[in-house]
């Protein structure tokens, strides 16, 4: 065999085995995409499953939440304050509480403000796309929807802008007709305890004044009469016999005693001065309580204090009366000034001192009956009470009592110079 014979067999032979290994290549190729193409179609199938599952999971929790809902007294919605106002989305639950569907509300926005009662509309400013938006917002009012008995609603919401540059309220609506009328009967319940308070100090008073009248006349009439009998007795007594004389005297002066603490007792139930007008027995009572403790004091009235009523007067008194007590008891101070004025049909009493003052937001009205008291009779009468006191800053308080009513001036029946 010759050389050139031999080049071709090994080329032909080479050409072969290229041709083998390529077929081989190839078909590997073909295997690795075919199962490549059989893979991804595999997950695309699954991928779509899978989608196809949560789009349902979806959709069966958007039923849920919507029957849910649609089940409770609560509107979630979606507003729109631009230039054309609409509701972009609105729960079921609205028509539980407004005389109308969500259908029609999102067809029409004034069916949603048109069941809500008109004098209560003018706080939904959000409606406007004209107001200033508010970050966040409250509105209580009522519903149309039960004309006997009306329906309290209440809306909190938020402001958000779209991307558009409108003006987007998210908002819940509930039925807090319940909440409504808690707060109206406890309303009431505090209003009867008032009165029935007032009642009670005017019972008080009343009970004081009967009580200072039997003390007075009762008791000191009986003083009196046993001072002039022990007097009578001691003008028959011999005169040389002083163990009698000195038992008399004794006795005449426990007497004396037991009267000026009837008078006493009488003043405390009713000060005499009240008869006199609030400006006298604020007068009284300053000098009694603080006189003692060396307190200065000043007393500058209206003359229109001496014409108040009498329930307004006596718990003007009361007020003071108590005021002094608790500086005297609590405030170390030198200097008291009480002031009552009289402009615009109202009372304003002023008491000031220069004690070490307090802490008046932590006062526990539990333990602190006397301030409890003075604002129960404050409050009886339609007055505002206030407390301006720190520690190392003295006290103010400071009661105001409008529309007081004024007795008649009184007629001066003096005669007339010649």
């Amino acid at each position: 065999m010759s050389l050139a014979h031999a080049a071709e067999d090994i080329t032909i032979a080479s050409s072969r085995q290229l041709t083998i290994s390529a077929m081989i290549l190839i078909g590997i190729t073909l295997a690795v995409m075919t199962g490549f193409a059989f893979w991804s179609w595999r997950r695309r199938q699954g991928l779509a499953v899978r989608r196809r599952q949560a789009e349902t999971a979806l959709r069966a929790s958007e039923d849920r939440l919507r029957q849910v809902s649609s089940q409770l007294p609560v509107a979630l919605f979606e507003y729109v304050a631009g230039p054309v106002p609409e509701f972009r989305s609105i729960s079921e639950g609205v028509a539980r509480l407004l005389p109308c569907t969500a259908a029609e509300v999102l067809a029409d926005p004034q069916a949603f403000f048109g069941g809500i009662h008109a004098g209560d509309l003018a706080g939904l400013v959000w409606r406007h796309a004209a107001t200033p938006p508010a970050r966040e917002f409250e509105w209580v009012g009522r519903s149309l929807l039960a004309a006997e008995h009306p329906r309290w609603l209440q809306i909190r919401a938020t402001t958000e802008f779209t991307a558009g540059g409108e003006r987007a309220i998210h908002g819940v609506m509930l039925d807090v007709t319940a909440l409504k009328q808690a707060q109206h009967d406890l309303e009431r319940s505090r209003l009867e305890l008032r009165r029935l308070a007032s009642h009670r100090e005017a019972s008080i008073e009343q009970e004081r004044a009967r009580l200072a009248r039997e003390f007075h006349d009762e008791l000191g009439q009986v003083l009196t009469s046993a001072r002039m009998h022990l007097q009578l007795l001691e003008r028959s007594l011999p005169a040389d016999s002083s163990t009698p004389r000195d038992a008399a005297r004794n006795i005449e002066a426990m007497i004396a005693e037991a009267y000026r603490s009837v008078k006493a007792i009488a003043s405390d139930l009713r000060p005499a001065a009240l008869n006199l007008g609030l400006t006298a027995a604020v007068e009284w009572v300053a000098a009694r309580v603080l006189g003692p403790a060396a307190i200065r004091y000043k007393v500058s009235f209206t003359p229109a204090a001496d014409r108040l009523d009498d329930d307004y007067g006596i718990a003007l008194f009361r007020v003071v009366q108590e005021s002094l007590n608790n500086i005297v008891r609590h405030a170390m101070a030198h200097n008291v000034h009480i002031t009552l004025g009289y402009q615009d049909a109202a009372m304003h009493l002023l008491v000031e001192d220069d004690g070490k003052g307090f802490d008046a937001a932590g006062v526990d009205h539990a333990t602190h009956f006397g301030l409890l008291g003075i604002s129960e009779r404050v409050t009886a009468l339609g007055g505002t009470l206030e407390i301006d006191s720190s520690p190392g800053a003295g006290t103010r308080l400071s009661v105001t009592l409008p529309q007081v009513p004024l007795k008649a001036p009184t007629a001066d029946r003096s005669p007339s110079p010649p």
